[in-house]
């Protein structure tokens, strides 16, 4: 697991997606704080939207560390040099994991940037608006996307072992954040006689990045905030546990 480690660290290092990934979510939190019609605090405790657009570099990102592999046939030789196939997938899905980290944090930054730049002292991070200080909303709003990171990380790696298709990929994973939490609240509502069961679907895991932030979510996601986190990590579980087995059954 080490080597495999060292390995796929070298490998993404050397690579140019990382730095794809972070230019990428400079111009995207750019375009959110300039297309507004004004930046307010609610924008700035989102970070500029920082969450949604982590998720969707990530799933970008993630698929593609390892659609090359297939594309390039390099996944051949790291099977040759590795009898543990399981110590290669998880390898590179914590090296997703830590980048996608590194972005959050690299989102917050951005965020200290932008309110400076755009709105100076005004929306104070200490001062106290509705249910937190401003800080402390950005602060959980950033641990709601790491908790759904988790989450659609492991889906990505399930999906590009599944079909290898790195745009279908791609595709799958915008679905599930721009269109997944409305289909959800749709199908809900539609069977409400069955919503103790449907609100535990995995499209509906999107409302954590939001709801740890803000307690009204919980009326869209109808999962209360334990039970919100709990289901992701679950699912990510399940997911990361499916794709490991796929990983190593399937022919290259």
């Amino acid at each position: 697991m080490k080597n495999s480690l060292k390995q796929e660290f070298y490998k993404f290092r050397h690579q140019r997606i990382p730095l794809y990934g972070a230019v990428a979510l400079v111009v995207l939190m750019l375009y959110a704080a300039v297309s507004s019609t004004g930046v307010n605090r609610m924008i700035i405790a989102q970070g500029f939207g920082a969450g949604q657009w982590i998720t969707i570099i990530m799933i970008t990102v993630a698929s593609t560390f390892v659609a090359m592999e297939y594309q390039n046939r390099t996944i051949m030789t790291l099977f040759y040099k590795s009898s543990n196939k399981s110590a290669i997938y998880f390898a590179k899905l914590i090296v997703m994991l830590i980048y996608g980290v590194l972005m959050l944090i690299f989102g917050m930054f951005l965020t200290v940037i932008l309110k400076a730049v755009m709105v100076g002292g005004k929306y104070r991070w200490g001062e106290p608006y509705g249910q937190h200080r401003l800080w402390i909303d950005l602060l959980l709003n950033t641990t709601g996307t790491l908790i759904y990171l988790i989450f659609i990380i492991a889906v990505a790696f399930l999906l590009i072992v599944l079909i290898r298709v790195n745009a279908a990929v791609v595709g799958i994973g915008l679905v599930i954040i721009f269109m997944g939490a409305d289909f959800s609240s749709l199908v809900m509502s539609a069977l409400p006689h069955f919503g103790a069961i449907i609100k535990w679907n995995p499209l509906n895991m999107v409302f954590v990045i939001n709801q740890l932030a803000n307690s009204s979510y919980e009326k869209f996601s109808n999962l209360s905030l334990p039970q919100i986190i709990t289901g992701n990590l679950i699912y990510a579980v399940i997911f990361i546990a499916i794709g490991d087995a796929l990983f190593k059954s399937r022919r290259v």
